[in-house]
C-alpha cells in the first residue's frame, strides 16, 4: 500500500485552537471600556494588540498553506515521477 502524502491543515486541532486564540486576542474586548492610554507611536495600545494579532493570524495561515498543506494526489505524483524517469 503506497504511503499517503496528502496532508490537510483542517485535521490539525492545535491549528484551530491557535487561530481561535489569536482571534480572541485580536479583538480586545477584554480591555477596560474607553481605555486609550498608553499611547504608543501616537495611537492607542489596543490598536497595536490588534495589528500584532492580525499579523500572527496571517503568518499562521501562510504557514498552514505553504508548509502543512500537501495536496499532491498519489496519481499525480506517480505521473510526475514517471515523466521525470523518461527524460
Amino acid at each position: 500500500m503506497p504511503h499517503d502524502v496528502r496532508r490537510e491543515p483542517i485535521r490539525l486541532r492545535w491549528l484551530w485552537v491557535t487561530m481561535a486564540v489569536v482571534i480572541v486576542v485580536g479583538v480586545p474586548l477584554y480591555l477596560p471600556t474607553g481605555s486609550l492610554l498608553p499611547l504608543i507611536g501616537g495611537v492607542p495600545y489596543w490598536l497595536w494588540i490588534s495589528v500584532a494579532a492580525t499579523l500572527a493570524f496571517s503568518a499562521l495561515t501562510c504557514w498552514a498553506c505553504l508548509r502543512a498543506w500537501n495536496l499532491v494526489e498519489p496519481e499525480e505524483e506517480a505521473a510526475a515521477t514517471g515523466a521525470e524517469a523518461k527524460r
